[in-house]
C-alpha cells in the first residue's frame, strides 16, 4: 500500500487514542475567549427537548488539540488537513472531536470504534443515583478486582464496592486501590486539575515531535500514565471501572482496523460502516512458546556468566514479542496503536478481516519462525491465531464467546508449532563449527557453535585469552550486562550495530541516554524506550515506558567491607577472587548473593559467622488465572476495554511495582533479591535464601492488597535452596516442582522444604513459631542438639499423621507413636538442668507449646524449625 493509506491508517488510529481526551479536560482546562459560542455547533450535539447541546467533552477535545497544536507542542502533521487521506473536513481534529456529530465516513469510523470499544451500550449499574455532571470530578476508577468470582457479593450500585483507585498519575505506588472510606470529595477537583496540568507540563518534554510515529508511541505512554486513573464515564449510571486509556487505545485499535476493512473492499460509506452483522475483523494473537527452556537452557560453563545471560534473556522474550508484534503491524500496514494488549509473552491485535491479511500473517509467520528455528533449533517459537470477528460480537454479553473462541484458536497453534518439513535433522550443523576455534561448542548454551568475531569479546571473556562462544550468547550477555548501567534502549532497523545477531534478521539494539533525533532523522529508529520505574517510584516521561527491566542488586559501598564475602572453606584464591568483583554499580553475582545469607556476631570478641550460604528461589503466579480472565467478569460486563484493563492492571503488579518494592519497600534484605522474570502474572526471584520466606509473605499481602482483598484471587508459589554453582535449569526445574506441589495441594499455598501449607499457616509458621523457638534458643532453653531432637521428632510426629490415614497398619510401624512421651523425656532431661528456678512453669510452657505444634503441624513444623537450625550454624572466616 502506499504512504498515504499508511499515513491515513495511524492518523485514523491516533484519532481514536484522543477522541475522548476532552474527558480529561473537561472542566479543568480553561478555553479560549468564545470558543465554546464558535464551535458548539460543529463538535457537540443538539438535544432540542432540553434546548441545550450534549457531549461536552467532544467540545474539550477540539480545544485540547487546537491549543496545544497553536503551542507547537503538537506534531505538524496533526494541524496539516492534506495528512493522509480524506476531504479536508477529515482533518485529525475533526476525526477526535466529531465522533458524536459525525458527517463524513472517516468521521464515521471513529464513532463507530467509540461504540464497540464501549461493548455498545455501556451497561449500568441496577440501583442507586444518577451522578450529574457537576459530580464527575467525584467519580473515581472502580477496581475490576474486586468483583472478580464474587458470589457472597452483589455490585448493584457503586456504594457495594468498596474500593477506588486514586486519581495519579502511574506509579509503582498509585496502582494500588484504596478504600472508599479513605477517599475525602473535598479535593476532588483539584486532583484533576492537578493531574491534568502535570500531563499538559509532560507533552511538552516528549520526544520526536518532527516524527509523528515515534512522536505517536510516546503520547501513548504518556497517556497511558495519566489516563489509566481517569473512568472512561463518569456521569449517569454506568459502571465506571474502564478506565480512559484503555477505551480509548481499544478505540485506537478498531479504527485502524476498520478503515483498512472498508478501504481494502471498497466500502467507505456510512451505511457499509454502520452494519455490524459482517465479519469486519480478525483477532491476532501471537504466543511465544518455550519461554522456560529459553530462558534457562545452558551449557556446562554457562555459570561464570549466567547473571547476566538470565537477565539478557528474561529481557529478550519481553523484547522478542513486542518486535514480532511490530512486523504485524507492518506487514499488515496496521499502526503499533491495533495491538491492543502485549504482556506475559503474547500479543494481541485487531486487524481488518481480507484475503491479504491472512496472507500477509502467513509470509510473518514464516520469517519469525524460520528465524528462531534457524537460531535455536527449535527450542522456541511463535504461535499465530487468527479468529473471524464481526462488530455485534464485541457487544457485552457476546464478546466472551469470540474471545473464548480465539483463545482456543491460540491453544490449537500451540500444537501446529512446528510442520512436517520442519521436523528432522539440521541441515549443515556438524559442518557449521569451527574446529581451529579454542571453543567450537559454544559454553554459555552448549548447543550452538562458537564465532570467531565474537573471539575475546569483553561481555563473554572473564580476562583469559581465547574465550569463545555464539552470537547470541554473546548479545544476550551485552544485554544482561547493559541493562543494569542504561535506563534508555533505541530499537533501529539497521543491519550493523551493537547485536552481533540482528533480532529477526532486521533491527539492532543500543543504549542511549537522550532522544536519538539523529538517528530518527536518519529514519533509522524504530522505538525508544524506558525501562525502570525512578528512584521516586514514578514512570519516566519522554520516551515510551516500556518496564520490563526488573530488579538486579549491584554493588554499594558497603560490600567492599562487608566480611560475609571471606567466610567459607574456599581457597584464598577464590575468596581473593570474590573481593576483586566488587566494583560499585555492578551486579552481584550469584556466589556473593549466596554469601549475604550469613549473619556477623561475636564469640570471645572475635567475629564470628551463623548461616548457611546457599541462594533460594522463588517461584510464584496467579491461580486459576484462565478462569479469572474468562469467568471473572460478568457475561454483560465482558467487553475488550475491560479485558485490557484487568490485563493491564495485573501486569503492572509484576513489572511495575515488584522491581520497586525489591529495592525500596519491606525490609532492607530484600534489596538483594534478583528478578529473573516478573511479568503479566508470575515471577522467578532469586537472593539470600533467609530473606526468601519473609519476601513470600510481603508478596502474598501486597498482592492481596492490590487485588482488594478478594478471596478469589491469590497466588501459589514454591521455594527451594540451592548452592550458588547449580546450573540455572536446575534451580528452574526444581522451583518450579515446588510450585506444582503448592497448586497440586489446593492452590494459595506455598510449598518450602516439600512440605506445603497455606499462607496463613506459613505465616504463623514463618513468625511466630520461628520467633518463639528463636526465644528459647537464644536463652539456652534449647541447645542446638535439643533442635535436631525436635527434628526426629517432628518426623515421627509426620509418619504418625499419615498412618492414621491407612488401614491395617503393622506393628512395626508403630513406634512414631511414641513421638509424645519422647518430647516429655527429652525436655525433662534437658530443662532440669538448666533451669533451677521455675522449672516447672518453663516445662509445662515448652512441653505444651511445643505439642500443640507438633500436633497440628507435624512435618510442616519444619518450615520454622529447619530455618533456625541454619542460621545458628557456626562459621569461621
Amino acid at each position: 500500500m502506499t504512504k498515504e493509506v499508511k499515513d491515513t491508517v495511524l492518523k485514523i488510529s491516533l484519532a481514536g487514542l484522543f477522541h475522548d481526551l476532552g474527558k480529561f479536560a473537561q472542566q479543568v482546562m480553561s478555553l479560549p475567549p468564545g470558543y465554546e459560542q464558535n464551535n458548539a455547533d460543529i463538535y457537540q450535539p443538539f438535544n432540542k427537548k432540553e434546548q441545550r447541546h450534549t457531549h461536552l467533552h467532544a467540545l474539550y477535545t477540539a480545544a485540547f488539540i487546537d491549543v496545544f497544536a497553536e503551542k507547537q507542542v503538537l506534531p505538524q502533521q496533526l494541524s496539516d488537513p492534506d495528512w493522509g487521506e480524506g476531504e479536508r473536513e477529515d482533518c485529525f481534529l475533526n476525526l477526535a472531536a466529531k465522533h458524536h456529530k459525525p458527517e463524513t465516513p472517516l468521521q464515521w469510523i471513529i464513532t463507530q470504534a467509540d461504540r464497540l470499544s464501549s461493548g455498545f451500550d455501556r451497561v449500568e449499574f441496577e440501583k442507586g443515583e444518577k451522578l450529574g455532571v457537576h459530580e464527575a470530578a467525584q467519580t473515581r476508577l472502580l477496581p475490576i478486582f474486586e468483583r472478580l468470582l464474587r458470589m457472597d457479593k452483589t455490585f448493584e450500585t457503586r456504594e457495594d464496592f468498596d474500593w477506588r483507585y486514586p486519581l495519579k498519575p502511574l506509579s509503582a505506588q498509585s496502582i494500588f486501590p484504596i478504600k472508599s472510606s479513605e477517599f475525602s470529595g473535598d479535593t476532588a477537583q483539584k486532583d484533576y486539575q492537578t493531574l491534568f496540568d502535570a500531563f499538559c507540563k509532560d507533552l511538552e518534554r516528549l520526544c520526536h515531535r518532527q516524527h509523528v510515529t515515534l512522536w505517536a508511541q510516546h503520547f501513548d505512554s504518556l497517556y497511558r500514565i495519566y489516563a489509566s486513573s481517569i473512568p472512561a464515564a463518569r456521569v449517569g449510571m454506568v459502571i465506571h471501572d474502564v478506565s480512559l486509556y484503555d477505551h480509548s487505545r481499544a478505540s485506537a485499535a478498531l479504527a485502524g482496523a476498520l478503515y483498512l476493512y472498508h478501504r481494502l473492499n471498497d466500502s467507505l460509506n456510512e451505511e457499509a460502516i454502520k452494519d455490524d452483522s459482517p465479519k469486519k475483523f480478525f483477532l491476532i494473537s501471537g504466543d511465544f512458546y518455550g519461554i522456560q527452556d529459553f530462558i534457562f537452557r545452558g551449557g556446562g560453563e554457562e555459570r561464570h556468566h549466567r547473571a547476566k545471560l538470565l537477565r539478557g534473556r528474561s529481557f529478550l522474550v519481553s523484547l522478542l514479542m513486542e518486535l514480532a508484534a511490530e512486523i504485524v503491524c507492518e506487514q499488515l500496514n496496521l499502526s503499533f496503536l491495533s495491538v491492543v494488549l502485549s504482556a506475559a509473552g503474547k500479543f494481541h491485535i485487531i486487524a481488518p478481516n481480507h484475503a491479504e491479511i491472512v496472507e500477509g500473517i502467513h509470509e510473518v509467520h514464516k520469517e519469525i519462525n524460520d528465524w528462531l528455528r534457524e537460531k535455536f533449533y527449535g527450542e522456541c517459537s511463535i504461535g499465530f491465531a487468527l479468529t473471524e470477528a464481526s462488530p455485534l460480537e464485541f457487544a457485552g454479553g457476546r464478546f466472551r464467546s469470540l474471545w473464548q473462541r480465539h483463545l482456543e484458536h491460540l491453544e490449537e497453534a500451540k500444537f501446529k508449532r512446528f510442520k512436517a518439513k520442519d521436523l528432522g535433522v539440521f541441515k549443515g550443523y556438524l559442518d557449521s563449527f569451527r574446529n581451529d576455534l579454542p571453543r567450537p561448542l559454544c559454553p554459555l548454551c552448549g548447543k550452538r557453535p562458537s564465532n570467531p568475531t565474537v573471539m575475546d569479546d569483553p561481555y563473554i571473556s572473564r580476562g583469559e585469552p581465547g574465550a569463545c562462544a555464539c552470537k547470541l550468547c554473546r548479545d544476550q550477555a551485552w544485554l544482561g550486562t547493559q541493562l543494569v548501567k542504561k535506563e534508555r534502549l533505541a530499537v533501529l532497523k539497521r543491519q550493523q550495530g551493537r547485536l552481533k545477531e540482528p533480532l529477526f534478521g532486521r533491527y539492532q539494539l543500543d543504549f542511549l541516554s537522550g532522544c536519538a533525533g539523529s538517528l530518527a532523522d536518519e529514519g533509522a529508529l524504530i522505538k525508544l524506550f524506558d525501562l525502570n520505574v525512578r528512584d521516586d517510584c514514578s514512570a519516566p516521561i519522554g520516551a515510551t515506558f516500556l518496564p520490563i527491566n526488573g530488579y538486579v542488586p549491584v554493588f554499594t559501598e558497603e560490600d567492599r567491607y562487608d566480611n560475609r564475602y571471606l567466610v567459607g572453606r574456599r581457597k584464598e584464591e577464590s575468596k581473593l577472587s570474590l573481593i576483586d568483583q566488587i566494583e560499585l554499580g555492578n551486579p552481584k553475582t550469584f556466589y556473593h548473593l549466596a554469601q549475604l545469607a550469613l549473619e556477623e556476631g561475636k564469640e570471645k570478641g572475635k567475629p564470628v559467622f551463623y548461616g548457611l550460604p546457599v541462594l533460594g528461589v522463588l517461584k510464584a503466579d496467579v491461580d486459576n488465572l484462565g478462569a479469572i480472565f474468562a469467568c471473572g467478569i460478568p457475561e454483560k460486563l465482558f467487553t475488550l476495554s475491560r479485558l485490557a484493563t484487568m490485563s493491564r492492571q495485573l501486569n503492572n503488579f509484576f513489572t511495575l511495582y515488584l522491581p520497586y518494592a525489591l529495592e525500596h519497600e519491606g525490609k532492607r534484605t530484600f534489596h538483594n533479591i534478583y528478578t529473573v522474570f516478573a511479568g503479566g502474572d508470575d515471577l522467578f526471584l532469586i537472593g539470600p535464601w533467609n530473606v526468601m520466606a519473609d519476601f513470600a509473605l510481603f508478596l502474598q499481602q501486597k498482592f492481596k492488597n492490590y487485588t482488594c482483598e478478594n478471596p478469589e484471587i491469590h497466588l501459589s508459589a514454591g521455594i527451594t535452596l540451592h548452592k550458588p554453582h547449580i546450573p540455572v535449569d536446575l534451580l528452574a526445574l526444581q522451583s518450579e516442582e515446588a510450585l506444582k506441589r503448592a497448586k497440586g495441594a489446593g492452590r494459595n499455598r506455598i510449598c518450602m522444604f516439600d512440605q506445603v501449607v497455606t499462607w496463613g499457616d506459613f505465616g504463623f509458621l514463618n513468625n511466630e513459631v520461628l520467633g518463639k523457638l528463636t526465644t528459647w534458643y537464644e536463652q539456652n532453653l534449647l541447645s542446638r542438639r535439643g533442635l535436631y531432637r525436635l527434628n526426629e521428632l517432628c518426623a515421627m510426629a509426620d509418619e504418625e499423621g499419615r498412618l492414621l490415614i491407612q488401614g491395617n497398619i503393622p506393628i512395626y510401624k508403630l513406634q512414631c507413636l511414641k513421638w509424645r512421651a519422647f518430647l516429655r523425656y527429652f525436655l525433662t532431661r534437658s530443662l532440669s538442668q538448666k533451669t533451677e528456678n521455675q522449672w516447672r512453669q518453663i516445662y509445662d510452657e515448652l512441653s505444651l507449646t511445643i505439642f500443640q505444634w507438633l500436633s497440628e503441624y507435624k512435618g510442616r513444623f519444619i518450615l520454622a524449625l529447619w530455618p533456625l537450625l541454619y542460621r545458628t550454624r557456626k562459621r569461621f572466616i
